[in-house]
C-alpha cells in the first residue's frame, strides 16, 4: 500500500492537510480490502489449517467476485510526538470500476466521492469542495496510486511487492482471524514503513487494518463493520449534488 508522509507547512495548511490525508488513508484502506479481501463465502471448513499461500489465493479468488461494497468505517489516526488523536465515523460505499463514496458523519460532517476521473472533497459546513484529477502524474494527491493496487491484485504482484509474514491465527467469538504483516521490498517505493490485516475467515475482509509511517510515529487504524457485499449500489451514489454557492478549488491547477 502506498501513501502519504506528513510536511510541514504553514500553519493555515495544516486543518486541510490533515483531512485530506485521512480520506487518502480511508481510500488506502478500502481499495487494499478489495485488493486482499471480499467474498461471500460462508463456508467454515478447515478453519486455521491455512497457510500463507492459501490465504492469498483465497482472497484473489475472491476479488475477483467482487462488485461492490458497503461497510461502516471508523478511522483513527495516531501521532505519538502530537499526542494526538484524531476518530472519524462514517459509511463507506464501493463499486467497480474505481468508484468510492465516504460519508462522514459530524462532527466533521463531510463527504469524499472517487467517481473513476476526479476525487471530490467536500466540506460541508465550509462550503467548500476540493478537486483532484486521477491523471497518475506528479499533480495527482499522494495516495491516488493505490487504485493500481484495489484493481490488479494477484498473489505474484503481492509477493513481488512486499514481504509477507503470517503472524498469527487468532480465534474470536466472530471466527477466525489470520493476522498479517507486509513489509514493502526495497525495489518497491512505499510511503508506509509497515503494514498490518487481520482478515476474516470465510468473508475473507481485513476488519481492521494498521498502517505505520514516519517509523511508526504515525498509526493509522481503520476498522469496518456490517459489511455487504455486492448490493445494489446506484450510479448516482458517486456523483456529488452541489448547491449553487458551493465553491469548487483545484490545488493543483
Amino acid at each position: 500500500m502506498s501513501l502519504y508522509l506528513f510536511l510541514e507547512i504553514s500553519i493555515a495548511n495544516v486543518r486541510i492537510m490533515f483531512m485530506n490525508k485521512t480520506f487518502y488513508t480511508i481510500i488506502a484502506f478500502a481499495l487494499c480490502s478489495l485488493m486482499l479481501c471480499l467474498s461471500v463465502s460462508s463456508g467454515s471448513e478447515n478453519i486455521g489449517s491455512y497457510d500463507l499461500e492459501e490465504i492469498l489465493k483465497k482472497v484473489e479468488e475472491a476479488n475477483s467476485q467482487l462488485k461492490t461494497m458497503e461497510a461502516e468505517i471508523r478511522h483513527s489516526r495516531v501521532i505519538s510526538m502530537l499526542d494526538s488523536e484524531e476518530v472519524s465515523v462514517g459509511f463507506l460505499q464501493y463499486k467497480k470500476p474505481k468508484r468510492v463514496n465516504v460519508n462522514f458523519f459530524p462532527p466533521r460532517n463531510e463527504i469524499n466521492v472517487i467517481d473513476g476521473s476526479y476525487i471530490w472533497i467536500y466540506h460541508i459546513k465550509e462550503r467548500q469542495v476540493e478537486k483532484y484529477e486521477m491523471n497518475g502524474d506528479a499533480d495527482s494527491p499522494q495516495g491516488v496510486d493505490i487504485f493500481e493496487l484495489g484493481y490488479d491484485y494477484t498473489v505474484e504482484k503481492v509477493n513481488r511487492n512486499y514481504e509477507i509474514t503470517l503472524l498469527d491465527v487468532i480465534s474470536t467469538k466472530e471466527g477466525t482471524l489470520f493476522h498479517l504483516e507486509l513489509i514493502p521490498k526495497e525495489t518497491f517505493a512505499s510511503e508506509y514503513d509497515r503494514t498490518l490485516l487481520w482478515i476474516r475467515e470465510g468473508l475473507w475482509l481485513p476488519v481492521q487494518y494498521q498502517l505505520f509511517e514516519s517509523d511508526g510515529e504515525i498509526i493509522n487504524t481503520i476498522e469496518l463493520s456490517h459489511i455487504e457485499i455486492n448490493t445494489e449500489i446506484p450510479d448516482n451514489v458517486f456523483i456529488l449534488d452541489l448547491p449553487d454557492d458551493v465553491e469548487i478549488i483545484e490545488p493543483f491547477k
